[in-house]
């Protein structure tokens, strides 16, 4: 009968074990997919503001010349 209630017990733990490392995977490739989701943001953020930073270093070349 213990050894029943030992072997059920174990077979429980067995597959919270398992639950657990299936959560753990999912929460893990939910953080890295939200992870690359900002760093693709980020990125078009930063390349707008480049394009951006160069229009208006052109507006100021073409201006200068004009003043002098």
């Amino acid at each position: 009968m213990l050894c029943t209630l030992i072997h059920l017990t174990k077979n429980q733990l067995e597959e919270k074990r398992h639950e657990i490392s299936e959560l753990s995977q999912y929460t893990t490739k939910v953080i890295r997919e939200s992870y690359n989701s900002e760093v693709e943001e980020l990125v078009a953020i930063l390349e707008i503001l480049h394009v951006l930073l160069k229009d208006h270093s052109s507006l100021e070349q073409q201006i200068r010349p004009t003043k002098k």
